[in-house]
């Protein structure tokens, strides 16, 4: 006991550092170079699997913002990087070394240039303290050595034992007392530049009527997963913002035309290139294919996987994946099943709707539970596909008629139309005398919820715009 005593004495001894954005002192195991390499990787990563939104005057604009937060940060010597994936989850994240996102799906929440600022302020205060080199520290102290690999690409046992890729690193929520420091360095950069300070509190309100109103996340988590609630900070943030207000009173441009102008247009929701989720269909059209879920069920689309969820009061659900291998359609489902510790109970082969599949009926235990599962591997082209529904074996039979009538749905597209599918984007309006964002929503055709509407353009469901005032709405392709 008294030998370890001392080794982890020696180790924290050794492994102490400055902070650079407080100057105290804190356990750090990682040298700058490491954590600028450790962040170098993972952005590889996510460059590869969410992939950036294809927009350059966007992107040009976001870096340009960033990059002038960055002068201001107590790290400016790093080889700073922000930029916009293509991912409709509403969350902003930082890698180790200056790597920082924020999703597409964010962007039409913010009301202006000033909140922009304020969201990359906040991530450049992780990398600027280095939140998250301190956590690996930390992890490395108290459980022995970690590789890269299992930070990067932590194992995620998806449904039927299939992997995905996970972003441990990129989305580690971090402690309260961090994401406050945070905010409070965001504040500081934001200021610096000019922008308002109460930008940040605006956002931290938004953000909480987005955890409200939502509360899940599609692919990508969303902000309410990765960060403490936003409402409990809005409160503690009004110190940092009335600090720098005294000291920069000139600190008041917010730029919300520019912000506008760069947002005319920007995809809402699903993109092409990740298929969109039309009511209880799935559409793919760059892949050209469909699937039909039961009605009622909430479909989710991900960059590894379509679900679909019956109910609170179920635990009945369906995916749909693309698989890999190669082969007759009956060894893969033999070897996949077989690997995740299915049993085959019957099977055949067929066709849906002109195209080869094998389905078959299956039972297996997910995490120490009984279920049945009924799954079909299709054949479309050069890929195979799986579409296959799971509930417990208590639940199965009843569940069952709802999993082979979807799997029959699964069809090719033309290619007419698959390019009369377009993704939905932001778009302006003028509101008109009695105008509530109900009539708004209902008017453009119920693709997004009054209340995404009212939270959009910084309102209530219970203040509606007034007449003549330019808002954001959401347009069809």
């Amino acid at each position: 006991m008294k030998t370890l005593r001392i080794v982890i004495l020696g180790l924290v001894a050794w492994g102490c550092a400055t902070n650079p954005a407080t100057g105290k002192r804190q356990l750090m195991l990682m040298s700058e170079a490491e954590e600028i390499q450790l962040g170098r990787q993972a952005d590889a990563e996510v460059r590869k699997q969410m992939g950036l939104y294809d927009d350059a005057n966007l992107q040009r604009y976001v870096d340009r913002v960033g990059q002038q937060l960055a002068r201001a940060s107590h790290r400016p010597n790093l080889t700073w990087s922000f930029a916009v994936v293509d991912e409709p989850a509403v969350n902003a994240f930082a890698l180790p070394g200056g790597f920082i996102y924020v999703t597409r799906g964010i962007l039409p929440f913010l009301q202006t240039e000033a909140e922009l600022a304020a969201v990359l302020g906040h991530e450049v205060g992780h990398v600027d303290a280095r939140h998250s080199a301190s956590a690996y520290s930390k992890q490395t102290a108290t459980a022995g050595a970690l590789g890269i690999g299992s930070i990067l690409l932590p194992e995620y046992e998806g449904l039927l034992g299939y992997a995905g890729m996970g972003f441990g690193l990129m989305f580690l929520k971090h402690g309260r007392e961090a994401e406050l420091e945070s905010d409070r360095l965001g504040v500081d950069y934001a200021v610096k530049n000019g922008w308002e300070p109460s930008a940040m509190a605006g956002l931290l309100s938004t953000l909480g009527r987005l955890d409200e109103a939502s509360g899940s996340s599609r692919g990508v988590p969303n902000w309410a997963l990765t960060h403490p609630p936003a409402a409990d900070r809005v409160q503690k943030v009004q110190d940092a913002v009335a600090a720098a207000r005294a000291a920069s009173p000139s600190a008041n441009a917010t730029n919300k035309g520019e912000l506008d102008k760069i947002l005319d247009g920007i995809v809402f929701g699903d993109s092409r290139e990740k298929g969109f989720v039309r009511g209880n269909e799935f559409l793919h059209p760059v892949l050209q294919f469909a699937v039909k879920f039961p009605q009622g069920w909430e479909v989710v689309n991900s960059d590894e996987q379509v679900t679909a969820r019956r109910g609170e009061n179920s635990n009945a659900s369906m995916l749909l994946q693309l698989v890999n291998g190669s082969g007759g359609l009956e060894q893969m489902a033999s070897a996949s099943m077989a690997k995740s510790g299915f049993t085959q109970i019957n099977g055949s082969r067929t066709t849906i709707n002109g195209l080869d599949a094998y389905v078959g009926t299956y039972q297996g235990a997910v995490q120490n539970t009984r279920v049945g599962l009924r799954a079909a591997y299709v054949r479309a082209g050069q890929r195979t596909y799986v579409v296959a529904g799971l509930a417990p074996a208590a639940e199965f039979s009843g569940a069952a008629p709802a999993f082979a009538s979807a799997i029959e749905t699964f069809r090719t597209l033309s290619r007419e139309e698959a390019e009369r599918l377009q993704p939905n984007r932001v778009d302006f309006a003028v509101a008109r005398s009695g105008d509530t964002w109900e009539s708004i929503a209902k008017s453009h055709g119920g693709l997004v919820k009054a209340s995404t509407l009212a939270i959009m353009n910084g309102r209530t469901l219970e203040t509606p715009p007034k007449a003549g005032e330019r808002i954001r709405i959401v347009i069809g392709g």
